[in-house]
């Protein structure tokens, strides 16, 4: 059913042939555990980043009432929008960059999460990497590449 929602959302990318005018937003979606998080601490899955808010959405609302452990459990969706700094010609990207920084507390949870727009060029994320790193205190830093539509997170979880 995971590889149905994937293709679903492929085909509506290929009907653009990637090459559409858009406005330079994606929108990603991560679902929260609420039972899990805590004042400083949102246990969050990153699903994936959509071209539009309705294909978030959708998504959210598939997982919410069909994948194991976020139909289970008191999960639920926020969908942020993120800019796309790098992209003036506003063609639709088929993948983005984006910078991550976090602390890790006394319980081994990520807190303090610091993130960058997105990016198409990975020499323009690698220098806000930098960039970054200068300005924040951050223990761990990631670079990561998603590919616009794909599902990151399709296994669901389940608590020990």
């Amino acid at each position: 059913i995971i590889m149905n929602v994937v293709i679903l959302l492929q085909n509506k990318y290929n009907e653009t042939g990637g090459k559409k005018m858009f406005s330079n937003i994606v929108y990603l979606l991560l679902l929260t555990d609420q039972e899990l998080s805590y004042d400083e601490y949102s246990q969050d899955f990153c699903i994936g980043f959509f071209l539009t808010q309705k294909q978030a959405e959708e998504t959210a609302r598939y997982y919410l009432k069909n994948i194991e452990g976020f139909c289970e459990y008191d999960c639920t969706y926020r969908i942020v929008e993120k800019v796309i700094a790098d992209n003036p010609s506003q063609i639709t990207p088929e993948w983005i960059w984006i910078v991550q920084g976090w602390n890790i507390n006394e319980y081994f949870d990520e807190t303090d999460i610091t993130e960058s727009d997105c990016f198409v060029s990975h020499r323009r994320a690698k220098s806000v990497l930098h960039r970054m790193q200068r300005t924040f205190q951050r223990t761990e830093w990631a670079l990561d590449h998603h590919k616009i539509g794909t599902l990151n997170w399709c296994e669901g979880f389940v608590r020990v």
